[in-house]
């Protein structure tokens, strides 16, 4: 009796101490970053002369973006619903000019968001690379419309691979690098590190779409925005930063809508030499 009552007491400090592991694994030693970091530094110039306002808007990159112009002052505001939501084809420039209204200098806030969703999409479902190096093979952690995270507009159809930090992450498509973000350190598993991830961009100028690929390593981007890069040449290295409890890379391909984010999931039939609904969670893909 007193020997199955010392079992059960082992089992149960055993299933408490691995209950206690588990949940340590998924304690973050970070602190959430205090800087929020940008993809690309929006290019504006503003003028004051005569009662005249200029606002000088400049697109740097390599695909069509949206502009979202607001400000305190109601009676401007009502002026710039007029011509926001601007729209701006890759590196191109606008002018907007508010008369009557003061100095209006650090008092409009802009909000950018990528892509032209009325662009028609040049309709793909195939991407002939996997994002690592040919030779190379990982697991699945996560597939199309699955939990815990691919469950949303923005993530629906991403992929997630079992890549360890420092391994190299290659572009799966031809096109430019229209986002950089590498400077975040640490992870965390609640929703508030979502935007804390680094990741690289790119933009197909054939299809008008956007590949992503996050959770990369602190400051291990071997591309810079506006250069052009092609299917299968390194980008960076995989790690594990923003909403991450363990070493992976995020895969996704995006297209431009009016969403608040301004992207949602596209999905693919193949990726690879794999077909997208033949996947099974943890299966190995080679490329």
């Amino acid at each position: 009796m007193l020997k199955k009552l010392h079992l059960k007491r082992t089992a149960l400090l055993t299933a408490l101490i691995l209950v206690a592991l588990a949940a340590f694994r998924k304690i973050s030693p970070h602190s959430l970053p205090k800087q929020n970091l940008q993809f690309f530094k929006v290019n504006i110039e503003e003028m004051y002369n005569d009662d005249e306002y200029q606002l000088i808007l400049r697109n740097p990159v390599n695909c069509p973006n949206r502009f979202f112009l607001t400000c305190e002052e109601s009676s401007v505001n009502t002026l710039l619903k007029e011509f926001s939501p601007v729209l701006l084809e890759a590196k191109k420039d606008t002018t907007i000019t508010i008369k009557g209204h003061g100095d209006l200098k650090n008092k409009i806030q802009i909000k950018l968001k990528l892509g032209d969703p009325n662009i028609p999409l040049q309709t793909t479902t195939v991407l002939k690379s996997l994002p690592f190096p040919k030779g190379k093979s990982y697991k699945l952690l996560q597939g199309n419309n699955s939990g815990p995270t691919h469950n949303s507009n923005l993530s629906r159809y991403a992929f997630d691979f079992t890549m360890s930090t420092g391994d190299t992450v290659t572009s799966t498509q031809n096109g430019y690098v229209v986002g950089v973000i590498d400077g975040y350190e640490g992870w965390g598993h609640s929703d508030k590190w979502k935007p804390y991830a680094n990741q690289v961009m790119i933009y197909d100028t054939s299809t008008h779409l956007f590949t992503m690929y996050g959770h990369l390593k602190q400051n291990s981007s071997m591309v810079e925005v506006g250069e052009f890069v092609t299917m299968g040449q390194p980008i960076a290295l995989s790690g594990q930063t923003g909403q991450a409890s363990e070493e992976h890379l995020h895969f996704n391909v995006l297209q431009a809508d009016d969403s608040k984010g301004g992207l949602k999931s596209y999905p693919l039939d193949s990726i690879g030499n794999y077909k997208v609904n033949k996947l099974k969670r943890y299966q190995t893909m080679s490329n």
